[in-house]
């Protein structure tokens, strides 16, 4: 856990340096994020907390999002 932007940054920049190249070129990449979970939480529990965060989340733009209102392909034949 870090603390700041600057310490949060410099973490970052250990973590990509140790970074395998061919892991980053394949898109595998770690990232920092802000969270409300405790230090030393489970891993496995900390994963499921985060999905959970995720989907509530996910479902909730879902029901705010107004989807566009294209036309169909077949009307403007």
């Amino acid at each position: 856990m870090v603390k700041g932007k600057a310490g949060a940054e410099s973490a970052q920049k250990r973590l990509e340096a140790s970074q395998d190249s061919a892991d980053r070129h394949e898109g595998w990449r770690y990232f920092i994020e802000k969270t409300d979970l405790e230090p030393g939480i489970d891993p496995s529990e900390a994963n499921q907390q985060r999905q959970a965060e995720l989907e509530e989340r996910e479902s909730k733009a879902l029901g705010e999002e107004n989807p566009p209102n294209f036309p169909s392909r077949n009307s403007q034949r």
